[in-house]
């Protein structure tokens, strides 16, 4: 029970030093640039890192049967990376001498699992554009490895994993909000989405200088009617907020509310501070996030 305990222990921190070397891997081509080519046998540093970072994430999904096979991988190309980039504060050769001889055996360990899901997420919301799809798939990764050492029972898990998708980030631009207000067809073509918790945050904007503004909240995997909350608004020359007086009330309708997408139609009465009520007519929403 000791020795098992004590492997358990490694392991966890070698698993969670793996993710730390996983998600620098991903960047440091461009936070640290290093100086000359750094060619060797017609392999570049930037070639090296992208086969540590390949390696890295195949490790994370390790069992008993290919530990020594994928860990001998990850291994060498972190030896192939000091040799062509080299290894100025020696987290590499840390990284190595972590692995030793690669002939240990991997216990389940669902808390394990867990750290490497914390960290992987938390590169995960801090990921820029560049390196998005490389630190999404690793997040995946972590999430995959942890239904299979924790289980899912809700199925929760599963759920984040599908909403990641192909973890190809979708440019703004391709979303738009519009609506007709009165008789002045309006487009947000500038849309914004914050998930806090399991609240869709969405904002948009017009490019035009008239600078309008929509705000509206949704909950997560939420469809029906009327499934955005009251903290709509909709900013003209005043802010105008649902209606809800009994008379073509604003009324909405969410059809596709997964995998980065929601669409949706809305529409209806909404009304300022001052009482001044406008009709909003053709409320389109196709957002990916």
């Amino acid at each position: 029970m000791f020795v098992e305990t004590q492997f358990q222990i490694i392991m966890k921190k070698l698993l969670a030093f793996f993710i730390c070397t996983a998600m620098l891997t991903f960047v440091s081509c461009e936070d640290e640039p290093l100086e000359g080519d750094f060619e060797t046998g017609g392999t570049s540093c930037e070639a090296a890192v992208a086969n540590t970072a390949q390696a890295a994430l195949n490790f994370f999904g390790v069992n008993d049967d290919n530990y020594t096979q994928l860990c001998t991988a990850y291994r060498n190309a972190l030896a192939a990376q000091i040799l062509i980039c080299g290894d100025t504060d020696g987290s590499l050769q840390l990284a190595v001498d972590a692995l030793g001889d690669c002939n240990n055996t991997v216990a389940n360990d669902c808390d394990s699992a867990l750290e490497a899901v914390t960290a992987a997420e938390t590169a995960f919301e801090n990921a820029s554009d560049e390196d998005y799809t490389n630190i999404c798939n690793a997040y995946k990764a972590t999430l995959e490895n942890q239904i299979i050492q924790c289980g899912d029972e809700d199925g929760s898990i599963q759920s984040t994993i599908d909403d990641l998708a192909d973890c190809t980030l979708t440019s703004a631009s391709d979303s738009l909000i519009s609506l007709t207000a009165g008789t002045l067809p309006i487009e947000f073509d500038i849309v914004d989405v914050v998930i806090d918790g399991d609240v869709l945050k969405v904002s948009g904007q017009t490019s035009a200088s008239n600078n309008y503004t929509i705000y509206f909240e949704v909950g997560q995997g939420q469809t029906g009617v009327d499934v955005i909350n009251p903290a709509f608004e909709l900013s003209l020359i005043s802010v105008f907020f649902p209606s809800t007086q009994g008379f073509e009330d604003f009324t909405s309708t969410i059809t596709v509310n997964t995998n980065g997408t929601l669409t949706g139609t809305f529409g209806g009465v909404v009304t300022n501070a001052d009482g001044g009520d406008l009709n909003i007519a053709a409320g389109s929403i196709n957002v990916s996030y």
